[in-house]
């Protein structure tokens, strides 16, 4: 059984409420102003779509709720993922739906990856600190990949030429894409035959190179890309503090 402790900082902007029988509340120091939070395999992680928009979007908000019965709310952490509507119902209510073996398979991968650099070591119990604004973006990329919409690349991104892509590429790994304004952060969402999508880690304003696609300026951090196998390179191509040796930005 998976279990997850959530430590939450007395401060947060997060909606929290929870039933005892569906979780164990733990004070660790009134002064760390945090607090920690057991949940067991029971409590599921949810999804709730907000009202439409007038534009025609919904936000996107994770839940994992309290149960039924109990008069109090639910632990909600808003996305800044916007989802585009499907259906004329959404203009008029909430919808919740619960995640899926994709959503739980990419936020452990990402989490675990987030273990590793913090030296810890991955085990059935995975301590999620709301206050790290890692597990926060992760919480964004899962809904990313989930309810976004993917761009397309063209006009984006340049050769690749005198930079060996992958040969491998795995759902949740962090890469790098070579655009019209160097290399960027990306994390791989999707993989169908010769065709992947990428949530961007950082924004790409198309505007500062010049002529940019027609009816696209700007991709912001967060959306979707569907690029080519060829197009996906190694993260260090894109990490500011150790690039391959002898590899420019163009």
């Amino acid at each position: 059984m998976l279990n997850f402790f959530l430590v939450v900082p007395f401060d947060s902007a997060i909606s929290l409420s929870w039933a005892i029988e569906d979780c164990k509340l733990n004070f660790k120091n009134q002064r760390s102003k945090e607090f920690m939070i057991e949940l067991n395999a029971s409590v599921p992680f949810l999804w709730r779509l907000g009202i439409e928009s007038k534009d025609g979007y919904c936000s996107v908000a994770m839940v994992i709720p309290c149960p039924s019965d109990a008069e109090i709310e639910d632990l909600t952490i808003e996305t800044n993922v916007l989802s585009l509507a499907s259906d004329s119902d959404r203009a008029e209510q909430e919808e919740t739906l619960e995640w899926n073996e994709d959503d739980t398979n990419l936020f452990l991968k990402l989490v675990n990856e987030r273990k590793k650099q913090l030296g810890e070591r991955v085990s059935d119990s995975i301590k999620l600190d709301l206050s790290d604004p890692v597990i926060i973006d992760i919480i964004d990329i899962v809904a990313a990949a989930g309810f976004g919409v993917a761009f397309a690349s063209h006009g984006l991104l340049i050769s690749t030429e005198g930079c060996e892509p992958l040969c491998q590429i795995e759902v949740g790994e962090k890469v790098s894409l070579r655009t019209v304004l160097g290399f960027i952060p990306a994390v791989v969402v999707e993989i169908e035959d010769s065709d992947v999508v990428c949530v961007l880690l950082e924004e790409l304003d198309i505007r500062t190179a010049g002529e940019a696609p027609v009816g696209l300026d700007r991709v912001c951090m967060h959306d979707l890309l569907l690029v080519k196998r060829s197009d996906i390179l190694s993260s260090e191509f894109a990490e500011r503090i150790s690039r391959p040796s002898g590899t420019p930005l163009h």
